[in-house]
This record gives structure tokens, C-alpha cells and sequence, in this order.
């Protein structure tokens, strides 16, 4: 329902508030915009590929917070 969906982007702006900034970007440009890794690494100045990778470690970085706050 609506009350989880709160708490998981709450749990979303926390986690990603405690990422170096080129991780939070991506994953925002990612998750939440939607946009292919072709326009993130238009707008983030980077090759589609450099985002992907970057993409991939801002995902474990992520888990890595979840899993240490639980």
C-alpha cells in the first residue's frame, strides 16, 4: 500500500544520502528519472559504459548501507 511505498523511499533518501555524490546521480538518473545509461552519461559527462560500471558499484554501495543499518 501507500504506507510502504513511503517508507521505502524514505529508507531510498536516506540511503542515498549517505553515497559519495556520483553514486547517488546515477542511481537517482537510473531509478528514479528512468533514463537509459546513454543519457545519464550524457548529462554526468561520462561514456555509456563508465556509467554502467559506475551504476553497478553505486547498486553493491547501496546494499552494502542497507545491510549495515539493519
Amino acid at each position: 500500500g501507500y504506507a510502504t511505498r513511503r517508507e521505502d523511499e524514505l529508507m531510498l533518501a536516506n540511503t542515498l544520502a549517505k553515497l559519495p555524490g556520483d553514486y547517488r546521480d546515477v542511481i537517482v538518473l537510473r531509478h528514479i528519472e528512468g533514463l537509459p545509461f546513454e543519457e545519464v552519461g550524457a548529462r554526468m559527462d561520462r561514456s555509456a559504459g563508465a556509467v554502467r560500471m559506475l551504476w553497478l558499484r553505486a547498486l553493491k554501495k547501496m546494499r552494502d548501507v542497507m545491510k549495515s543499518e539493519h
